[in-house]
């Protein structure tokens, strides 16, 4: 889990993110996201990853996670894993067109272009800041995640 250091002080970064939110209108949704992981960063490729962190969250809060092996990576095994495990969105790096049709298809959101470490991806996710332009992946212009958007379910109003 990623802190932040001030004053000798370790806050936890969903708390940060629950100060905000009592300044701000809490979201109650549910969600099952998933982030490709490659050495504690988004994995730069979704289709190469050997591993996915599995995020429980109500609202701004994670309730739990799990790190998945993805083992055989062919499109229909991966798009099988992510069913089975219900998972809702996807926040990744680059993927193929191949491969987010093919998971658009099953009624999962993709959030493509995303880059950094995981924690910090997480946590901008669950307080709904990662179109800040620190997450998005080298060499994407900032309208590249638009061609996804019209996936469900939308995380935000």
């Amino acid at each position: 889990m990623g802190y932040v250091i001030h004053d000798d002080v370790r806050i936890h970064w969903h708390d940060v993110c629950d100060k905000m939110a009592r300044r701000e209108e809490v979201n109650d949704m549910h969600t099952i996201l998933a982030i490709p992981v490659w050495q504690g960063n988004v994995s730069t490729t979704f289709d190469f990853a050997h591993e996915l962190l599995v995020v429980e969250a109500d609202g701004r809060r994670e309730i739990s996670r799990q790190v998945v092996s993805l083992g055989e990576k062919t499109v229909a095994r991966m798009v099988r894993v992510l069913r089975d495990l219900a998972v809702q969105v996807v926040v990744c790096g680059a993927v193929s067109r191949r491969l987010a049709e093919a998971v658009s298809r099953a009624g999962i959101r993709i959030v493509p272009h995303v880059s950094g470490e995981v924690d910090h991806v997480l946590g901008a996710y669950l307080c709904d800041h990662l179109s800040e332009p620190r997450f998005l992946q080298p060499g994407c212009c900032p309208g590249a995640r638009r061609r996804w958007r019209h996936n469900s379910p939308q995380r935000s109003t």
